[in-house]
């Protein structure tokens, strides 16, 4: 009936920080968590949570961006693409992709912190507000297109859409 609410687990996945959570359910029991972790730098991890949330076990963490990672929103795009808006440097607005499989393993496709990957191919992430990308809702409209709304200059509102290859190449539109 909605009345009581129990907790029934808890996981302390970062001891330094973790601000501006987003999370979203991957499979049956594996989610990814993009936030704000140590150093004000943007993360994203995966976890299994069992069925009945008696366990919560950290699978993989990934530092997308070295600088800034604040004001995060998280997409499931396609079968194993993901998406993520964020205000990185300088508050400006960012979108970064990965892909995220069944087991929880996160792979970057277009993120700014190339150092933390061992891909020769990485691009760098979508730039997409140079002055200012705060308070970011993502959503996907349909197969290959997400819509952001957040604030941009002067806190002004402001929504943008993008498509989002099934390679994770973001392009705005």
């Amino acid at each position: 009936d909605g009345n009581d609410i129990l907790e029934i687990a808890s996981l302390e996945h970062d001891v330094r920080q973790g601000q501006f959570n987003s999370l979203v359910h991957v499979d049956s029991d594996t989610y990814a968590l993009a936030y704000e972790g140590k150093d004000s730098d943007g993360f994203i991890s995966t976890f299994t949570i069992s069925s009945d949330g008696t366990s919560i076990v950290e699978v993989d963490t990934l530092e997308h961006d070295d600088d800034h990672g604040q004001y995060n929103s998280l997409v499931h795009v396609d079968s194993d693409t993901y998406a993520l808006a964020y205000a990185g440097t300088d508050d400006d607005g960012f979108i970064s992709t990965f892909t995220i499989d069944s087991d929880g393993d996160i792979t970057p496709i277009q993120i700014q912190n190339h150092a933390n990957t061992s891909e020769e191919d990485d691009v760098a992430n979508l730039e997409h507000d140079m002055v200012h990308g705060q308070y970011n809702s993502l959503v996907q409209v349909d197969s290959n297109t997400i819509a952001l709304a957040y604030a941009g200059a002067g806190e002004d509102g402001f929504i943008s859409t993008f498509t989002i290859s099934s390679s994770g190449v973001i392009t705005p539109i």
